[in-house]
């Protein structure tokens, strides 16, 4: 599967004006005019927020992303002392003259409540070293205090025509051929989820080529 994930914001389909706006705020930040916001990624899960979050991070970074890029993945230990020890990291200069630290929390509504509670006031200190990246499934999951303290983008599931873009574009990655009425057929099935067309695009062509 990592083999298909967007590695740039170019690569994300469908989420045409989250990503636009998104790239005007890298814009912005490389071209010194303001400081990077904290951000918070909602939508449904496997419509690309991870995706984006690591590749505008890697825009953003650059040369420093492997150092100051840290991820807290939905498997992680979560609890307010993994979170304690995020935020104590989050407050120490980047390592290698970066810029700042990307700090990307995925699946931020399944934190605890203190965890949460820890989160806050290190996103609204000033002069901080790091840019904190959220990403959620469900909003009425995040406490108000966070989400007045970062820029919303909504990530939506991929109309019909896109996911068809992303499907050749998967396919030609691949040994398979599949007929339009088979990718028909998995654009219908996904509906509107990247990852579930291409875990559908992967069964349907093993299946084929196991067939053949």
């Amino acid at each position: 599967m990592e083999d298909f994930r967007p590695a740039t914001l170019d690569e994300i389909v469908g989420q045409g004006a989250t990503i636009a706006r998104l790239r005007r705020i890298l814009t912005a930040v490389q071209n010194g005019l303001v400081a990077p916001p904290h951000l918070l990624f909602h939508g449904p899960p496997g419509v690309g927020k991870t995706a984006a979050a690591r590749a505008f991070a890697r825009e953003a970074l650059g040369e420093y992303f492997e150092s100051c890029f840290n991820e807290l993945k939905a498997f992680d230990d979560r609890s307010a002392a993994a979170i304690l020890s995020m935020i104590s990291q989050s407050e120490r200069p980047p390592p290698d003259g970066g810029p700042f630290r990307v700090q990307f929390i995925d699946e931020v509504e399944a934190l605890a409540p203190d965890a949460q509670l820890n989160l806050r006031p290190a996103m609204e200190r000033e002069g901080g070293w790091s840019v904190y990246i959220l990403s959620c499934n469900e909003l009425h999951g995040i406490s108000k205090a966070i989400q007045s303290r970062v820029t919303l983008l909504e990530f939506v599931p991929v109309e019909p025509a896109e996911m068809r873009q992303l499907l050749a574009v998967a396919v030609a990655k691949t040994p398979f051929r599949l007929d339009s009425a088979v990718i028909d057929s998995i654009v219908e099935q996904a509906h509107g989820i990247p990852r579930e067309a291409i875990k559908l695009l992967l069964e349907e062509g093993g299946s084929r080529t196991s067939a053949g």
